[in-house]
């Protein structure tokens, strides 16, 4: 079982969507966990019933409304399944107390997410330092770093990494950087209120930076990872 953190304040779930089901395309069995303060999965899936749920949509499956990592994991025992049944498990968070602190130690891949607004930027630093003394976190924990919502603008991407200088965690590997444009924006709206996850509408140059991701994330070769993709694009739930 391959366990990611995605933590930031930024709104991220269109991206997470894609990557859950760029995986399951490859016949992997993947969970997305709710972890957002407005539990707005709830309505990309489908489901308005503000209960404890796990949905299968698109392929894999999303535990709706739930307010921590434990209730997930004691709702999957109490319905006969188990957390390690699935090969990904996948958090989108924005609550520093959503995960436990085991959760946090032992998950394989960590990320730190941000869009270019000045307020997460500025409000990310005291959520990471927030995280580390409510969770007894060590000070060499690893996170990855991504912007999202990436334009062409004199605002580069050292400039806006600076407000996260003097945070608890070491940084590691590459940062990664996701543009945004016009088809991009117009496939996450058409994908929410159609309530599906198209990829086929993503500009070529968002698909291309979604490859590098998931190369980074997963250790795949270019060539499995734009395989995937294809797949991913063909694939009806």
């Amino acid at each position: 079982m391959h366990v990611w953190i995605f933590a930031g304040l930024c709104e991220k779930n269109d991206l997470m969507l894609y990557l859950c089901k760029i995986l399951a395309s490859t016949g992997k069995r993947v969970l997305l966990v709710d972890g957002t303060l407005q539990q707005k999965y709830g309505y990309s899936v489908g489901d308005h019933q503000q209960s404890l749920r796990v949905v299968e949509f698109e392929g894999f499956d999303v535990a709706c409304h739930f307010v921590t990592s434990m209730a997930v994991e004691h709702h999957l025992h109490v319905n006969g399944e188990r957390l390690d049944s699935y090969d990904y498990v996948i958090y989108d968070m924005e609550t520093s107390h959503f995960a436990s602190r085991n959760l946090w130690l032992t998950a394989d891949v960590r990320v730190w997410v941000s869009d270019y607004e000045r307020y997460n930027l500025e409000r990310g630093r005291g959520w990471l330092e927030q995280l580390t003394a409510e969770q007894e976190l060590p000070k060499d924990l690893a996170f990855q770093r991504m912007l999202i919502n990436s334009v062409d603008c004199r605002l580069e991407a050292h400039y806006l990494w600076a407000y996260l200088e003097g945070s608890p965690f070491h940084w590691t590997g590459e940062p990664m950087i996701l543009p945004w444009d016009e088809l991009s924006a117009a496939a996450k709206l058409e994908n929410e209120h159609h309530r599906c996850v198209q990829l086929g509408p993503l500009s070529r140059n968002y698909k291309k930076s979604l490859c590098r991701v998931v190369e980074q994330l997963t250790g795949w070769e270019r060539v499995q990872s734009r395989r995937a993709i294809k797949k991913a694009e063909r694939m009806r739930a």
